[in-house]
């Protein structure tokens, strides 16, 4: 199905990426908790290019009649979930900014008292 070459040029490609995520996470760019997603779908690409006829049984096994079809459900079904994922951080952010914002004006207040 795939070419050698083809599945050469991928696996490398996978290993970079693998490489962009570690170093995002010993960087402290990116969470553990969120890597995690980022490893998960790196393996699935590991996997589907060492074992293509294993997206033909998927793809029949859902009802997809094409393996391209296939991909782009699942990079949609991903994206669904780190957007979810986002939205969610960025809720906790806010909450966190509120609680400062409020705490910062109870000192302002107290402060202000004492003078």
């Amino acid at each position: 199905m795939l070419s050698l070459n083809l599945k050469i040029f991928a696996i490398i490609i996978i290993i970079f990426y693998f490489c962009i995520v570690l170093n995002a996470v010993h960087k402290d760019k990116m969470p553990i908790k969120s890597s995690i997603l980022w490893f998960l779908i790196g393996i699935l690409m590991f996997a589907f290019i060492l074992f293509p006829e294993m997206l033909i049984k998927i793809s029949k096994l859902v009802g997809i009649e094409t393996i391209s079809n296939l991909l782009f459900f699942c990079g949609m079904i991903c994206l669904l979930i780190l957007s979810f994922d986002l939205y969610r951080l960025n809720n906790l952010e806010k909450r966190k900014s509120i609680v400062l914002a409020q705490e910062i004006g109870i000192i302002k207040n107290a402060i202000n008292k004492t003078k």
